[in-house]
């Protein structure tokens, strides 16, 4: 077999094993907000725990602070988004976008309220700068979330007609 030496397959860069390579190694497409996927998956599930250990925590929402058993549902909303989003993000489903950025809409207005109602708080500040910063980042990597074109390769779906 001569001419083909095992290690120019392998090494590949000139020849075709080295091509077939090159065409066939994914993209890393949104790795970013798979990452923000990940911590939002761990956030909602640390909210779950955060929620069974202190059942009596009343959460503060727009100003006012629930509390009494109406509580306990209230403060799973933030557990339930905090994982969807993770789901969302992780997969890179184009509502996940929207959640997120209505989500952080939901936690500015809530916090401008209590800033408001409470006073001035470092914390809450921080929140809402960050907040911002993350809606920010959202809107600027808005093509992570959107689906894929269909490849020229792909067969189109045929319309369907009414009968």
């Amino acid at each position: 077999m001569a001419g083909h030496e095992p290690e120019n397959l392998v090494a590949g860069s000139s020849g075709s094993l080295g091509a077939i390579r090159g065409k066939m190694r994914a993209k890393p497409v949104g790795v970013d907000i798979k990452l923000l996927g990940g911590l939002f998956l761990i956030v909602g599930t640390l909210d779950l725990v955060i929620i069974a250990l202190f059942p009596a925590y009343a959460l503060i929402l727009f100003g006012t602070a629930v509390t009494g058993p109406a509580s306990f549902l209230v403060k799973l909303h933030a557990p339930a988004v905090h994982l969807l989003t993770g789901y969302g993000f992780l997969w890179l489903r184009p509502w996940a976008w929207g959640l997120g950025l209505a989500y952080a809409g939901f936690g500015l207005v809530s916090e401008a309220m209590n800033q408001l109602t409470f006073g001035f708080h470092q914390i809450r500040s921080v929140f809402m700068v960050t907040t911002l910063l993350f809606a920010s980042y959202l809107i600027w990597r808005r093509t992570a979330f959107t689906d894929e074109p269909m490849s020229e390769n792909r067969p189109k779906p045929e319309p369907q007609e009414l009968h």
